[in-house]
């Protein structure tokens, strides 16, 4: 496995790479720093007059979680903000007709004795797949200010294709998207299932520190985690992630090891261009029927109804 730096290969050939475990920077492209510089103007106009760094400095847990509360379903569901993200993978060369996205999502890391939950959840060891998503996902993360080795995320690249013992089995991505709707009032207790690895201790943690205006693609395989912030920082990242259609009808995608959840985060993505979903009887074929009843998506209706409950 190896990491690489502007990686000139055909799209569709770098995503092999990532299907395989490999991980990619980009660093040219502008409009990476199009969506910091947007997320930047955001968080500033949210914590003002405080730096965003330090917000938590200022606000105790409770306030923090109401503010992200109200804040993010706003950012996420923004033309802007997607926007953005599609003009993003536009730049980087990812075809129009096939690729689909879902919406960015901010991510907070508070350091430790602040807000870690709801929100602001902190994540231990696991693999987006864990989480139901297709074994063809590409994950796009971008840090909005510096990250730091105290303050990041880490890697277990000799995991990546070896099965780790977890509770994958415990999420169901439907059930999942009706609990989302309470997720800005848990403050103290994380209450909805969260997958990880049992006390997994990685014997060598890759940390990659790309910098803002850079944008990191891994594969939604990967082990991974979120490192406990010990920076006295906070840290603002946001991530989004594609699907290639091609590559779901041809199977092409990285190997599932270990995941035992159920639903299919499939749904939630949509075409670049068109802003289509991926067709639902093909979806149906593929991952087969939803329970009657099941909340599919959880889209910006709900995320409105969450912030207004707080």
């Amino acid at each position: 496995m190896a990491v690489h730096i502007d990686l000139d290969v055909p799209p569709e050939d770098l995503r092999q790479h990532l299907y395989r475990g490999d991980l990619v920077i980009l660093t040219r492209l502008q409009a990476v720093r199009d969506f910091v510089e947007h997320t930047r103007q955001q968080l500033a106009e949210l914590f003002a007059p405080y730096d965003p760094e330090f917000a938590h400095e200022h606000f105790e847990p409770a306030e923090m979680a109401k503010m992200l509360g109200v804040w993010k379903p706003s950012f996420i569901h923004s033309d802007i903000s997607r926007k953005l993200v599609r003009e993003i993978i536009r730049a980087a060369g990812f075809p129009v007709a096939d690729t689909h996205y879902d919406v960015p999502k901010p991510r907070t890391s508070f350091p430790a004795g602040h807000l870690t939950t709801g929100v602001a959840f902190a994540f231990p060891w696991h693999r987006d797949v864990w989480y139901s998503a297709p074994a063809q996902q590409v994950n796009w993360w971008l840090p909005i200010f510096p990250v730091r080795e105290s303050n990041a995320m880490a890697f277990d690249l000799a995991k990546f294709a070896h099965e780790v013992p977890n509770n994958s089995e415990d999420f169901d991505y439907y059930e999942n998207n009706a609990g989302r709707l309470t997720a800005a009032s848990q403050v103290k207790k994380e209450a909805r299932p969260r997958p990880g690895a049992y006390q997994h201790q990685a014997g060598h943690e890759l940390i990659l520190l790309p910098a803002p205006g850079e944008v990191l693609l891994f594969s939604g395989a990967q082990l991974h985690t979120s490192i406990p912030n010990s920076s006295g920082r906070a840290r603002y990242s946001v991530d989004f992630r594609t699907v290639d259609r091609q590559d779901l009808l041809a199977g092409r995608g990285a190997e599932l090891v270990d995941a035992r959840c159920t639903g299919t985060a499939i749904r939630d993505f949509r075409n670049i261009e068109t802003e289509a979903s991926f067709d639902e009887d093909m979806v149906v074929e593929l991952y087969g029927p939803p329970p009657a009843g099941a909340m599919l998506v959880f889209g910006s209706d709900e995320a409105e109804r969450s912030a207004k409950s707080v």
